[in-house]
This record gives structure tokens, sequence and C-alpha cells, in this order.
């Protein structure tokens, strides 16, 4: 479950790329996807995870990464929705999981003998007080943020986003049965209640996180195909007709544009070319081909 939702967050974060030069709003969701990756990537899923956390001196500071990184994503995610909801910024509501990030480094700092590096650092450590304040600080501030994004979609929670919302309610259900864990182990002695509570934790929070990228970028691409299949064939037509009459004196060039140009770009600077050609050679193509060059002109023209 964690290699899927990592191809998924891979494939979110380069399919977002072109959009984030441009578009403000997709700034957010890039990132949510980028802390995404970081984070399950210091979980050791592609490196050791020893071989992670030696660079970090062994004494498990890849888990107070991975906390850190998985509650940026969480709160650039909470952006993401909050702009595609309309929601205005409410300062102590937007902010307050970013509180959580000093508080889980002190509580870490507090955690008496933390090497040598292990994937069961906190379940080793739950009887340190210092240890359930991080992992409780950690799964609240989470808990916090994903009721807060469900709640931003509740009256928008239709097709995708209902599906994107459910998963929100996963994690959120996954983070609560990791602080049942945390409180029941360190402070009452039904452990192995504890240990069967918190065994959902991983289940349940890996699914919902799945489930909501899927669903972001389901959104995204259906959204984005339609768009992407209409401009793309006009600029390799366009390409194809620069590089069949030679309107510059290398056919190379015309197939440089379409690669280093943005799509709308590269259509804008091919009709140029294609104008500039029958220009100086005192000539103008064929009806069918006046036709559609005109048709491209006028979408070019509407979406400007």
């Amino acid at each position: 479950m964690r290699l899927i939702l990592f191809a998924l967050l891979s494939a979110l974060c380069l399919l977002r790329i072109p959009a984030v030069v441009k578009v403000k709003e997709a700034r957010a969701s890039w990132l949510a996807s980028v802390f995404g990756l970081i984070a399950l990537y210091t979980l050791g899923i592609v490196t050791p995870l020893d071989t992670i956390d030696s660079f970090l001196g062994g004494v498990n500071a890849a888990n107070l990464l991975q906390a850190i990184f998985a509650l940026l994503a969480i709160f650039f995610f909470n952006d993401s929705v909050r702009q595609l909801a309309n929601v205005p910024i409410r300062s102590w509501t937007y902010y307050a999981p970013l509180l959580g990030i000093p508080i889980m480094i002190a509580c870490f700092a507090l955690i008496e003998d933390k090497g040598p590096t292990s994937a069961n650092f906190i379940f080793d450590r739950m009887g340190q007080l210092a240890t359930a304040a991080y992992v409780g600080t950690y799964m609240l501030t989470l808990l916090f943020t994903v009721i807060r994004l469900s709640y931003m979609l509740r009256h928008k929670a239709r097709g995708l986003l209902a599906v994107f919302s459910a998963g929100m309610l996963l994690v959120a259900l996954a983070c609560a049965c990791h602080l049942a864990y945390v409180v029941l182990f360190h402070f009452t002695p039904w452990h192995e209640l504890a240990l069967g509570i918190g065994s959902w934790f991983y289940r349940l929070f890996y699914v919902g996180l799945s489930v909501t990228a899927a669903s972001w970028l389901t959104l995204f691409l259906s959204k984005q195909i339609p768009r992407l299949r209409r401009w793309l064939v006009d600029a390799l037509w366009l390409t194809g007709l620069r590089v069949r009459v030679n309107t510059n004196r290398s056919r190379f060039t015309p197939l440089w544009d379409f690669f280093n140009e943005t799509l709308e770009d590269g259509i804008y600077k091919s009709l140029i070319e294609l104008h500039n050609y029958e220009r100086a050679n005192l000539t103008t193509f064929h009806e069918t081909i006046q036709e559609k060059l005109s048709k491209i002109e006028a979408r070019l023209e509407a979406r400007i």
C-alpha cells in the first residue's frame, strides 16, 4: 500500500509541475505531493531506513522528519482544498497545525536513548512520557487538520470530492485509533487492547491517503486531459506543417519549439511562423489549410 501511495504521489507531483509555474492555486497541492513523497521516502520504502537514519546520526531522527513532512503534506493539501472550496483563511485554524511541529521537536529531544535506528522506535519507548507526548501531538495535529479539511468540503462533497472526503475520514479514524493506542498503552495496564486498536492505524491511514491521492489525481486528469488533447493535436499539426513547408532554415527548429514551449505558446509561435512564411514567399496555403489555421487562431483568441 505504501508503494501504491508513493506511485500516486509521484504521478501527482510530475503532472502538476507545468501548472505550478503559471497557476498560483496549483502550488499548494504540488507542495503537498512533494512533502508526502519525502515523508514516505523517510519510512525506508525506497532507500533502507538504516541508510537514511545513519546520515542523521542513527538516533531515529528519520522518524521525526517523517512526522514533520507528513504534517506539512496534510497542511498544504488542506490549503489546496481551502482554495478549491473558496474558504477564507481564519488565522488560528489555518496556522494551528504548524504549531504542532515545534512541540513535536521538543518532545522528541526529551526522549531518552533514541538510538539505534529501529522501525519500532515508538513502540519500544512508549513507556516514556516524552514519547507519548510526541506521538500524541503528532496525531492530534493530523486529526485536527483532516477534520478541518473535511469540514470545508461539507457542502461540495459530490462525485470525486465525495471520494476524497471519504479518504480523509479514513485518515481521521486512523489518527483516532493511534491516539487511543497512546493513551491506553501509556496510562493504563490494558496493553493488549491498546495494541489491538493501534494495529488499525497503518491499515486505515495508508488506505485513506491512497483513496485521497487517487481521487485528487483523477479529478486533476478529468479537468486537464480534454484540454491537453485538444491543444496537443493542434500543436502537432502545426509543427508537422512547419516541417513540411520548411518555414525555418532548419527542420529541427519547429520540433524544438514544440518541446521547448508550452502548448499554447508553441501554437502561437507556429501560427506566426506560418504567416511569415506566406508573406515572405508571396503565397497562401490551400483553402482547407487556411480554414484549419483560422479555427486554431479563433480557439487561441477565445482562450486569451
